[in-house]
């Protein structure tokens, strides 16, 4: 009994000297940067009040949030913008926007806007923005592997020939979806298995989007002794992230659809992605001039990306997708990818 009780005792109080380390990993999010129930209850009429979905690891300066801040800037409306209280699940959270943002009971934390992969049955439950957040660019996937795979990635030349490996993918990611369109051998796993199964070689080829790569680098060199970034291979296929908002918020799309526009019109955006996303790293870490390009379809985005303005493409689709670009070296000519690609 004596025994139990000093062993209860010493789970306590590790348990109690563990949790505020554990506080200290997690995000600090600054309190200026939520959007309360009651803030959103108290704002008139004339205000729209935007309360960004808060997804896991975001703050203020996550680009997502950095996106919203500027076009809303650019629209000229009146708008009181922040994050959510709270995470949420995604799928709980499109449910509160789909029924609106002036629904306290089904929309607790009066959500009003989030960014969401595009697709069509999404776009019949929300109000789409069909610009994408970062131009298609997170269609572009470059990937992690052993570092003795890479003489055998430098082989492959065509979607066929991706079918001679195994990638790996999260489980329940979409991107499992495209790969098997296109025949392709998927392995999925939990978040914290990834970079084990490919520094054991259980897999070939981890594909990431390339802004992804600057955040996993750090992790990747922390716990693995011999997974690098593939040097050779590039994926390419349509995938582009939308604002969405409830289904009848039109105030808030136009204010965003009018400030996006605005944004590309006068070169903030493209600015905004350099800094944040286009890095310097990344632009060391990629050598896209130096990779071959494979591209893939994706149906099931296929109906909500074809609503997309051809201008509001960073990444030049008809020209992959019809196969006349089959290099990064050909997507560094491109006015949109010269961040990563100047000497």
């Amino acid at each position: 009994m004596l025994t139990t009780a000093i062993s209860i005792a010493t789970l306590l109080f590790g348990a109690l000297l563990i949790q505020p380390r554990l506080s200290e990993r997690r995000i600090k999010i600054d309190e200026r940067y939520i959007l309360t129930t009651t803030e959103v209850s108290g704002l008139p009429p004339s205000t729209l009040a935007v309360v960004l979905d808060r997804r896991q690891g975001m703050n203020q300066d996550d680009f997502h949030y950095r996106l919203l801040e500027l076009v809303l800037e650019r629209s000229g409306k009146p708008h009181v913008l922040g994050l959510s209280e709270t995470i949420q699940p995604q799928d709980e959270a499109i449910a509160a926007l789909a029924h609106g943002e002036r629904d306290p009971l089904r929309n607790p934390q009066r959500l009003s806007v989030g960014v969401y992969g595009a697709g069509a049955s999404l776009n019949q439950r929300l109000r789409a923005v069909p610009i994408p957040v970062a131009g298609g660019i997170l269609g572009l996937r470059a990937g992690w592997s052993h570092r003795e795979e890479h003489p055998a990635l430098q082989t492959i030349q065509t979607a066929e020939e991706l079918r001679r490996i195994v990638l790996l993918q999260g489980l329940g990611w979409s991107d499992v979806e495209v790969f098997d369109a296109s025949g392709l051998r998927t392995y999925t796993a939990r978040s914290e298995d990834l970079f084990r199964l490919v520094d054991n070689r259980r897999v070939h080829f981890f594909p990431r989007g390339i802004t992804e790569l600057e955040t996993e680098h750090p992790v990747v060199r922390s716990t693995t002794n011999d997974t690098s970034l593939d040097p050779h291979l590039l994926l390419a296929y349509p995938f582009a992230g939308f604002f969405y908002v409830g289904p009848n918020n039109q105030a808030l799309a136009e204010a965003i659809h009018t400030g996006f526009e605005r944004a590309i019109a006068d070169g903030s955006y493209q600015h905004l992605l350099e800094q944040t996303l286009l890095t310097p790293w990344l632009k060391r870490a990629l050598q896209l001039s130096d990779r071959h390009v494979i591209v893939l379809s994706n149906p099931e985005a296929a109906l909500a990306l074809a609503e997309v303005n051809p201008r509001h493409w960073l990444v030049p689709w008809p020209e992959l997708l019809e196969g006349s670009i089959t290099s990064g070296a050909q997507l560094c000519e491109r006015h949109h990818f010269q961040a990563l690609c100047e000497p």
